[in-house]
């Protein structure tokens, strides 16, 4: 693999992850939003049933989970920058110049992907979650 191929590579890379970054910032922002709204309007002088009730438990917890999944996702990329920067200067230490710099990469920890797979499955399950909680009292 050439030096262009590289760049090209790194480039490609950059740009999906920054893609990625926006999007999951945006959902979790939507999450919070939603999780608000959610617990805001909830009617405690009504009453509810045993199981519209555990599904308005099972729809914070999941929401709470998808937030929490995705913030400490978002840090993966910091933390990945942090742990190139460090490779990057121990490379640059051992070869004693910037020759061998241009093939350094540096992959998410595995944390940061078990983090990622949270994300989406906390996502699904509580959109999930919340329109069977909307939909119950109909029925």
């Amino acid at each position: 693999m050439n030096a262009h191929d590289t760049e090209r590579l790194l480039k490609i890379r950059v740009s999906a992850n920054d893609k990625e970054y926006a999007w999951v910032k945006n959902v979790v922002s939507v999450s919070a939003i939603l999780l608000g709204i959610l617990i805001s309007l909830k009617d405690e002088t009504k009453i509810h049933s045993e199981i519209e009730s555990k599904l308005f438990i099972i729809t914070i917890i999941l929401f709470g989970l998808c937030i929490l999944c995705g913030l400490i996702f978002l840090y993966a990329d910091s933390d990945t920058e942090h742990r190139l920067v460090k490779t990057v200067i121990e490379k640059e230490y051992e070869l004693g110049g910037t020759s061998g710099l241009k093939a350094t990469f540096v992959e998410r920890r595995t944390i940061f992907y078990i983090l990622r797979i949270c994300f989406f499955v906390s996502l699904i399950c509580s959109v999930l979650s919340l329109v069977a909680y909307a939909i119950y009292p109909e029925f």
